[in-house]
């Protein structure tokens, strides 16, 4: 996941069920030998994540929201409405709509406070990923959209870490970040991810910022593919807090003959910075 921070940025908590059997009883953590098999599966799920996916299109509405750093009262800002396309392993967005209505070429009437990128497997890849160095222990169970999942904990260190917050070419660092994976015991399907950013530098002007991606079974052509549903971003600031909520929705075949267009004006997305 990349993230360009125009702003100081974010807060986000992570809750949770523990899972109970029929009984009510709280089912307690599996044998070791089982956890790593479970994490095995992961692994193997996260490195042919991105290959496996085909050529597609969506639309991802991203809603934006501001409060104040001690307030609980969010502001509803603008909602942008973007054109997704994932071909060859890549992303690439063009923006539709701002508040429903479209984007007139040569204006740029709203802002964009928070800029991500990377939902569809860059931040399976950083934690699960053959090159990753993340430690893994294990958290609880829990029932995710009727998917009894395993739940685990994971921290990277900054010296391992790819993840690269970036106020402006001359405020930037890499920092660690810890989260949790959400993955089927059967067949390693992560059907939840998140993280979340410690150690920022204070030239940053970021308290914290964090993810959580939300994937589900979504059929494209004849086939159905675990994709994202819907994630959240959260800043906390020097002075706010931040939160985008985006949706992805009606998932499509990118054919031969479709046609998109990148980098015209009127565009609207801010640079991303590079990992």
């Amino acid at each position: 996941m990349r993230y360009a921070v125009w702003a100081p940025v974010l807060a986000v908590s992570f809750a949770f069920m523990v899972a109970q059997t029929p009984s009510g009883q709280i089912e307690g953590a599996p044998e070791h030998a089982e956890q790593e098999r479970i994490l095995g599966l992961m692994r193997a799920f996260a490195e042919g994540y991105v290959s496996n996916l085909p050529n597609f299109l969506c639309d991802q509405e991203t809603r934006q929201y501001e409060a104040g750093k001690k307030s609980k009262k969010w502001h509803e800002g603008d909602t942008l409405t973007s054109k997704l396309s994932f071909h060859n392993g890549e992303e690439q967005r063009t923006l539709q709509m701002v508040n429903g209505k479209p984007v007139e070429p040569g204006t740029k009437r709203w802002r964009t406070p928070l800029v991500t990128e990377g939902e569809f497997g860059i931040l399976l890849s950083r934690v699960l990923g053959p090159e990753s160095r993340a430690s893994f222990t294990w958290s609880h169970w829990e029932t995710v959209r009727e998917k009894r999942l395993a739940v685990f904990d994971y921290n990277v260190t900054k010296e391992d870490s790819t993840l690269t917050l970036r106020l402006s070419d001359l405020a930037k660092a890499v920092v660690p970040y810890y989260g949790s994976v959400y993955g089927d015991p059967a067949t390693g399907a992560v059907w939840r991810i998140t993280d979340a950013a410690s150690e920022i530098p204070l030239a940053l002007q970021t308290r914290e910022i964090s993810t959580t991606i939300d994937y589900s079974e979504i059929s494209i052509g004849e086939k159905t593919y675990l994709l994202p549903l819907q994630a959240t971003v959260s800043l906390l600031l020097e002075d706010k807090k931040v939160r985008n909520e985006m949706d992805f929705r009606a998932y499509r075949k990118f054919e031969a003959e479709s046609v998109i267009k990148f980098g015209e004006p009127g565009g609207g997305e801010a640079p991303k910075p590079k990992r």
